[in-house]
């Protein structure tokens, strides 16, 4: 089969989204599939390599070497339908709104709904809605953004799937509890990660003995966090920057503990999660965390982000041997929910046939306007989504 995944924006920096799309498409190129990603721009392979890590040579299509913004966007992407074309897809996955006409089964992939900023965002926000609407699959990445979709679509809750984010399970390498380094893991630095949470529950916990590293672009905000903590366990903090993806995934199985604060308006599920997931490491982690990928108490534990209550639950599993092991046996259950050739197969069975968009068949079925999914088979979607 013939597949295609897209995302408007840059693939050389390793966010939930491009680590999702990487290790979709290796799964997919491991059972035999002919596998494309055609991107926004791509600056630089080398950094793509170095911050994503990718076990195979995957063919890339970039539309620009620099980011693309307003009528220059839109005219690449009409250059993207001729390549894309070109290359007969039986399957296109978008990862964000493409508004193109394509060739083959469409997947828009919805990964979060938070706001865009700038003067177009209005805009794109129409174009999300418009794509999503007619193309023939709608998935959601989480059970919370499947539900919003419901609201913010018109769209019934049958008529869309619900697929997980996927990553490379055989990448991770967790250690047992023994090998564990007395240490936290925040990883991202971006606003919503609020890395300044976890360095403030890092101050409030007070241990000498216990290390933080925080991995991710080392921003004003981060530093400031760090230079406010006492002399005594300043020291203990570490800043790595912008580390490549081996470096990431090794520390998610050395550390005791991974901290997610994270803010979304609508809980979505972050591949950095599902790296700790993958590693059999415990997580502290916010409300705002997808379901999905965080269940109290079975792979980590649900708290608020104040210093005092994450430290908390910090101090719960850093120093409680029985806790840590039960929630590090549940993560490694969990992590089977994402892996990357369990998602690839369920992608393959949405092109393999089942429901498809009528709109495509110019039969118009909803006299709302929302183009409905074709009747002779209503169940395809519900097994997808109990499946994931």
């Amino acid at each position: 089969m013939r597949i295609v995944l897209t995302r408007r924006e840059a693939l050389d920096w390793p966010d939930g989204v491009n680590i999702f799309i990487v290790s979709l498409a290796q799964a997919l190129a491991d059972l035999d599939h002919e596998v494309t990603i055609v991107v926004g721009s791509l600056q630089s392979h080398e950094e793509y390599r170095r911050l994503l890590g990718p076990r195979l040579d995957l063919p890339i299509v970039a539309l620009s070497p620099t980011p693309l913004t307003g009528l220059a966007s839109a005219a690449a992407w009409l250059r993207a339908k001729r390549i894309i074309d070109r290359l007969r897809p039986d399957l296109v996955v978008h990862s964000e709104a493409v508004p193109l006409p394509l060739r083959g089964t469409i997947v828009q992939v919805v990964h979060d709904l938070e706001p865009r900023s700038g003067r177009l965002a209005p805009l794109w926000r129409s174009i999300r809605r418009f794509s999503t609407k007619r193309c023939d699959y709608v998935v959601a990445t989480t059970t919370e953004l499947r539900d919003e979709l419901v609201r913010d679509l018109g769209m019934s809750r049958h008529q869309l799937a619900v697929i997980p984010k996927c990553i490379e399970l055989q990448a991770y390498r967790g250690g047992d509890l023994a090998a564990r380094e007395r240490a936290i893991l925040h990883s991202g630095t971006s606003p919503y990660k609020d890395p300044a949470a976890t360095i403030r529950a890092f101050g409030v916990l007070d241990d000498p003995s216990v290390g933080l590293y925080v991995a991710g672009d080392i921003t004003r905000q981060t530093q400031a966090a760090v230079d406010a903590l006492p002399d005594r366990i300043r020291g203990r903090v570490i800043l790595l920057g912008s580390v490549d993806g081996q470096t990431v995934r090794m520390l998610h199985g050395r550390v005791r503990v991974a901290a997610f604060p994270t803010r979304y308006a609508v809980p979505v599920a972050s591949a950095t999660v599902m790296e700790a997931i993958a590693s059999g490491t415990p997580i502290v982690g916010s409300s705002r965390l997808s379901r999905d990928v965080l269940e109290n108490d079975v792979n980590g534990l649900v708290t608020d982000t104040s210093p005092g209550a994450m430290a908390i639950a910090l101090r719960s599993i850093l120093n409680d041997d029985a806790l840590w092991l039960r929630l590090s046996a549940g993560a490694r259950r969990m992590a089977q929910r994402f892996d990357g050739f369990r998602v690839a197969r369920q992608y393959i069975e949405l092109a393999s046939g089942g429901a498809r968009r009528s709109y495509r068949h110019g039969d118009r079925e909803s006299g709302s306007g929302l183009i409905g999914f074709r009747r002779e088979n209503p169940h395809s979607l519900r097994r997808l989504s109990s499946n994931a």
